[in-house]
């Protein structure tokens, strides 16, 4: 019996799962490896038993080739003498057709023109009429581009520690990600010598260093500048072509080749597509495609690698990614890294589209983002919850940059609903948005032939990412009330936090109620490893002082039960046994209105224990007589009655567990605002019935 089970938060869910109905057709089958240099067959069966799909394979994959009718069917698993079992799914009567091309097929149509990656040239001036307001954007990113040298030498890695590179990758990026971009832009969109001539000493400077060296997409410091250079050269290249030297072209077809190996290299050591979850590797397989794309023709490289490369990048998009984001278009990691996530292929993408016709972007989690983001992603709130990143502000430049160039832009403007159209015009054209001008000057798409993301909803529960919002004003948040809550299958890896059950209230756009922590200078920190990632910094629960496994697929949630009338009243249940090993039952439930919010804990462990109940917030709140507390922010109120189990006067504090600095380089210390913290406690029992008010406004 194969049992397929999971040992690790970054690898794949066995798809498709027993009772699922899926929304994609043809189907993609997947599942876990039994081994090195196994065979397996996938056998697909009607519910009449009819073989309808067989394909023997070394993937850990299976993507027939025709669509599958709406209705039910089995599929099974075999490997040598060994089955996992008939396991039965449907497909939707509205399920999506999305076909598959070959490599082979898609290569031929990448034509002999330059430029042909971003755009064509009859693209340019629909391009520039569309993007006048970025392009003046583009131009002042030109002039100080023109205005700085070229950057120096990546030598930090003669230096033991992360400030030096931290600066040095700052820097790197202004002159990779900003300045070379931003000039091979002026030179193909705007025809300006100037950038064309900056662009090619910036390009020319950064291929002459060892792309094996300390800029390696393999790197052991950080991987992030070789990433830069896998994302920005290939792009780039095509753009400067006409102005290069053959010994030029040679030099930097070269680099673009060392770097595309190394993708591939570190893709096949994570053996990516069984561990999707691996974070960064996620942009690797569109650096591969691309670069297939950018170097047809190449005499310095042979055509069947770059078919080879374009297959992978084809199969894993259309396949097995995204990993963190399903069907329902939630992402997991929250919005933060969905910005990040959902941009870094569209180049990829836009370009299969043109040359091919392969429409990723129709696939059901495309079309649906610009409802999570319409929930997570709100401009005019002061931090986006979930996860690392939630406290970047819509004013920050990186969120708005992030912003600006894609979710909203991209897929809003081409998905919908028309809710997500308007909030893609309030993003437009920031006054910052340097370090993501690929995403900027992209051609249009075409609209799906069929829509699957319907008005925007008051209520969205993204069930397979763990997420949910309810807002009583949907479409103007600076004047509702909001509610968002975290139940995920995914646990508390890569950038996910030890979370499960944590809430967020919001009033007017102002977070009253937050998750607390921040990376404290840079991911991995000790205060983003002991205090942010963990349970205490979040509004959960503690059993007896212990929350929740950090980086644990196994602390896990699900959202069990949810129902709202209209914008009035929504209600969500949530079972957060899985998360909580200590305790036999546990859920969770919240009630809202315009003006209420109820948090009910249904508890019972296996002998007798202390709750600690948690809630976090950006201002002291105040500890009224009554025992109530009253919180305060950006003229918001709320007033937190407690239950009447708790014992003794809530802790208020405004100190971390570990401090934003601490383990942090003197010369390096940041400073943050302060947040406060607030524990309410009960009596040590085995059942605790908790029942906790909160009156709004």
């Amino acid at each position: 019996m194969l049992e397929q089970k999971r040992t690790s938060g970054g690898q794949i869910f066995p798809s498709p799962q027993k009772g699922a109905v899926i929304e994609e057709t043809p189907p993609v089958f997947s599942f876990l490896r039994e081994g090195k240099g196994k065979k397996y067959r996938v056998e697909v069966q009607d519910w009449s038993g009819n073989p309808i799909f067989e394909e023997e394979t070394e993937k850990n994959y299976a993507i027939p080739k025709k669509p599958f009718a709406p209705g039910k069917y089995r599929w099974n698993l075999f490997c040598g003498e060994e089955e996992r079992g008939w396991q039965e799914f449907s497909v939707s009567e509205n399920a999506v057709v999305f076909l598959r091309k070959s490599a082979e097929e898609v290569f031929s149509c990448v034509p002999k023109v330059r430029p042909r990656h971003l755009f064509f040239q009859e693209d340019i001036p629909g391009i520039l009429k569309k993007r006048a307001a970025e392009t003046e954007t583009l131009k002042r990113n030109i002039a100080a581009a023109c205005a700085r040298t070229l950057p120096r030498p990546p030598l930090f890695y003669s230096f033991e520690g992360e400030p030096e590179y931290r600066e040095y990758f700052g820097e790197y990026r202004e002159y990779c990600d900003r300045d070379l971009v931003a000039c091979a832009l002026g030179h193909a969109l705007l025809g300006d010598g100037k950038a064309a001539q900056k662009a090619k000493e910036l390009l020319l400077t950064i291929c002459s260093w060892n792309p094996d060296g300390p800029c390696a997409v393999n790197a052991p410091w950080n991987d992030e500048i070789g990433l830069s250079n896998a994302r920005c050269l290939p792009a780039v290249y095509d753009m400067l072509y006409d102005i290069l030297t053959e010994q030029q072209r040679y030099i930097v077809e070269k680099t673009i080749i060392a770097y595309a190996r190394q993708c591939e290299e570190r893709l096949c050591r994570l053996d990516f597509a069984e561990n999707p979850g691996d974070s960064h590797a996620g942009r690797l397989p569109a650096y591969l495609g691309e670069a297939a794309f950018v170097l047809k023709g190449s005499p310095y490289i042979k055509e069947e690698t770059l078919i080879r490369w374009l297959a992978y990048a084809l199969e894993i998009y259309g396949g097995i990614f995204p990993f963190y984001g399903t069907a329902d278009g939630g992402w997991a990691e929250g919005a933060f890294y969905a910005s990040s996530y959902t941009k870094w292929f569209l180049p990829f993408f836009m370009a299969a589209e043109r040359f091919a016709g392969v429409r990723f972007l129709d696939r059901p989690f495309y079309q649906r983002l610009p409802q999570f983001l319409l929930h997570f992603a709100e401009k005019g709130r002061e931090n986006h919850p979930f996860g690392d990143g939630y406290w970047c502000g819509s004013e920050d430049a990186e969120w708005r940059g992030f912003f600006a160039q894609n979710p909203f832009r991209i897929y809003g403007e081409r998905f919908g609903p028309e809710a997500a159209r308007r909030k893609a015009a309030e993003y437009a054209a920031p006054e910052l948005f340097e370090l993501h001008l690929l995403d900027v000057f992209l051609p249009e798409g075409t609209p799906p032939e069929q829509r699957l993301t319907g008005e925007a909803s008051p209520m969205a529960v993204f069930e397979e990412a763990g997420l949910a919002g309810c807002q009583t004003n949907l479409e103007d948040q600076a004047h509702g009330t909001g509610l968002l809550v975290r139940a995920s299958k995914f646990g508390s890896v890569s950038h996910q936090h030890a979370d499960q059950g944590s809430f967020a209230l919001i009033r007017n756009n102002q977070v009253l109620i937050t998750p607390s922590g921040y990376f404290g200078r840079c991911w991995g920190t000790s205060h983003h490893r002991n205090w942010t990632k963990t349970t205490k910094a979040h509004n959960c629960i503690l059993v007896n002082g212990i929350g929740q496994e950090t980086d644990s697929f196994r602390a896990a949630g699900r959202f069990t039960d949810w129902g709202h009338e209209e914008n009035k009243s929504f209600y969500l249940r949530l079972d957060l046994r899985e998360a909580y090993p200590m305790l036999e039952f546990y859920e969770r439930s919240f009630a809202l209105t315009e003006k209420e919010l109820i948090v009910r804990d249904r508890i019972r462990a296996k002998e007798g224990c202390e709750i600690s109940w948690l809630l976090h917030m950006l201002d002291r709140p105040a500890l009224q007589e009554n025992g109530t507390l009253v919180l305060e922010h950006a003229g918001q109120r709320a007033v937190v009655i407690p239950d009447s189990s708790f014992i003794g006067k809530p802790e208020i504090s405004d100190r971390f567990g570990t401090e934003v600095n601490e383990g942090v380089d003197e010369a390096f210390w940041v400073s943050m605002p302060k947040q406060y913290h607030v524990t309410f406690r009960t009596a040590i029992k085995k059942e605790h019935r908790i029942e906790v008010r909160i009156r709004i406004g």
